[in-house]
């Protein structure tokens, strides 16, 4: 804007939605409800979540949830391993759930800013407002 680059019709991002966090939704195991506490609360704060976003936010809380279930499992490196039949050493199946939910866990985590590129992407209503107390401009 200050450079006289801002135009109203290059900055729309969608519909207005009611910012605030949904109810944690009683279907989600423990750890994944442990996760929505964590982050909904922040998330809400800065204006990154919505009511309308439970479908994709309980998504991405039970994909965390069971990666952590199952990272927990895996504690040794013979626990990433399975052997054949044949007697060949293959990665466990486990182990293949676990980068798949990792998989999913990074894709949801990028809709809601939860990663430092994603989050350079992200416009909110409160973006690039300063801390309370400053304008920003008293030291110009």
């Amino acid at each position: 804007m200050l450079h006289g680059t801002f135009r109203k019709d290059r900055d729309d991002h969608g519909p207005r939605v009611p910012i605030g966090a949904p109810e944690c939704p009683a279907w989600l195991p423990r750890l994944a409800k442990k996760y929505w506490g964590k982050i909904a609360p922040d998330l809400e704060a800065v204006g990154l979540l919505s009511v309308t976003d439970l479908g994709a936010f309980a998504a991405h809380c039970d994909s965390m949830g069971r990666y952590e279930e199952i990272t927990k499992k895996l504690k040794r490196l013979d626990d990433l391993l399975d052997k054949t039949p044949q007697d060949y050493m293959v990665q466990s199946a486990m182990f293949t759930v676990r980068n798949k939910l990792w998989d999913q866990v990074m894709r949801s985590a990028q809709e809601f800013g939860l990663t430092p590129a994603a989050r350079s992407k992200v416009k909110t209503s409160g973006q690039g407002q300063l801390p309370l107390g400053g304008s920003g401009w008293d030291d110009v």
